[in-house]
């Protein structure tokens, strides 16, 4: 991951700063972990986030594996993906 950066009002974000800040620093919500495969192929990154709403998993990627934030889903997890 490349850090964090702030742009400010009126700035151009420039299409290399998509993958390298943009993607990597939002939580992007799949409906499953394949479709999340699919979707990223190879394109992970240490810390990345997603949300799965097949059961309410909000998952963060360790550098080789996706890992569950919390042991199992909790209330406010499946209200999202409701």
């Amino acid at each position: 991951m490349a850090g964090w950066k702030e742009w400010a009002i009126g700035e151009v974000v420039e299409a290399g700063d998509m993958q390298s800040y943009i993607q990597d620093q939002t939580v992007m919500v799949f409906a499953t972990a394949a479709a999340r495969s699919t979707a990223l192929g190879t394109a992970v990154t240490e810390g990345m986030v997603t949300y799965r709403t097949d059961g309410g998993l909000l998952e963060f990627y360790n550098g080789s594996a996706w890992t569950s934030v919390a042991a199992e889903p909790t209330s406010a997890f499946l209200l999202m993906g409701a």
